[in-house]
């Protein structure tokens, strides 16, 4: 199978089952609803990514950020809409978006460990993320909040030394 057969398969087959769905919905509707199908297209559209990145042929590995985001974002609007996260508002959920940024990023290096520049953003998002979602609940004072208020210049510190590290890691392997 040539590599335009194979590019146009996931499409179509995306499409019948899209209109399947959608033509389902319209003659049976207590049956299905878009609140349900939403999640599923999105994990579908970041399978396909991920599956597109992860070709052996295929140098660009670009598609990991965005297919581990809406694979991850997919996943957890179909928890939350069969209640498996009881979280519904924005306000409450918020720092869960941080976090799959964060994987995103981290899947990025993963897929590619050249580009390690994508772990600092991804450590911060990752790190912000779980510390809201842990302040959001409690689990975080105030007081803790204050100390990292005070030291967070230390983080900046350690993100400099590590970026010389790598430059001279960089030039002792050229």
């Amino acid at each position: 199978m040539t590599e335009t057969k194979k590019a146009s398969l996931f499409p179509g087959i995306f499409l019948i089952i899209f209109g399947a769905l959608l033509l389902l919905n319209k003659m049976v509707p207590d049956m299905i609803s878009w609140r349900h199908v939403y999640p599923v297209i999105l994990i579908g559209l970041g399978l396909w990514w991920l599956l597109a990145a992860s070709c052996p042929q295929k140098k660009d590995k670009g598609g990991v950020f965005p297919g581990t985001v809406l694979f991850l974002i997919g996943l957890f609007f179909f928890l939350r809409n069969f209640d498996i996260v009881p979280y519904y508002y924005v306000r409450d959920i918020w720092p869960v978006f941080l976090i799959i940024f964060g994987l995103g990023l981290v899947a990025s290096f993963i897929a590619k460990p050249s580009d390690w520049g994508v772990l600092i953003p991804g450590g911060i998002f990752l790190f912000l993320g779980v510390f809201f979602l842990l302040k959001m609940y409690y689990i975080i004072d105030w007081e803790l909040w204050e100390l990292v208020g005070d030291y967070w210049p230390v983080i900046l510190i350690l993100i400099g030394g590590s970026i010389i590290l790598g430059s001279l890691k960089r030039k002792d392997n050229l």
